[in-house]
């Protein structure tokens, strides 16, 4: 039986998504899928970033850190997880291949101003 999963996608921009001047924006702001379908998440920056995080929120309120960028052009794996910061450093994505009921959850990208 095929469980259905839903991600939300939320901004984090050291608590706010405005940073000094700076916007992060998600996108799709809310999906649902099928367990073992891929989703992509973007986070776009309207400037350069010093860092850029990805989180994910369980919905019993835990934040999970999952990746953190610190060099443009960086693509990272964990498990069923991948996630590219353009060498720009303004364009993100996170990957989730074959999602599982664990990967339920609202995900946040978060900047660091330069």
């Amino acid at each position: 039986m095929e469980t259905l999963l839903q991600a939300l996608v939320g901004i984090l921009g050291l608590q706010a998504a405005w940073v000094s001047s700076q916007v992060l924006l998600q996108s799709p702001l809310s999906l649902s899928i099928q367990e073992g379908e891929n989703l992509t998440i973007n986070c776009n920056s309207s400037q350069s970033l010093y860092a850029l995080h990805w989180y994910r929120q369980n919905y019993d309120g835990e934040f999970i850190f999952l990746m953190l960028f610190r060099k443009g052009g960086e693509e990272k794996s964990h498990e069923k997880l991948t996630a590219k910061l353009d060498a720009k450093m303004q364009q993100s994505s996170l990957s989730i291949t074959a999602a599982q009921p664990s990967h339920s959850g609202t995900y946040f990208c978060g900047g660091e101003a330069q």
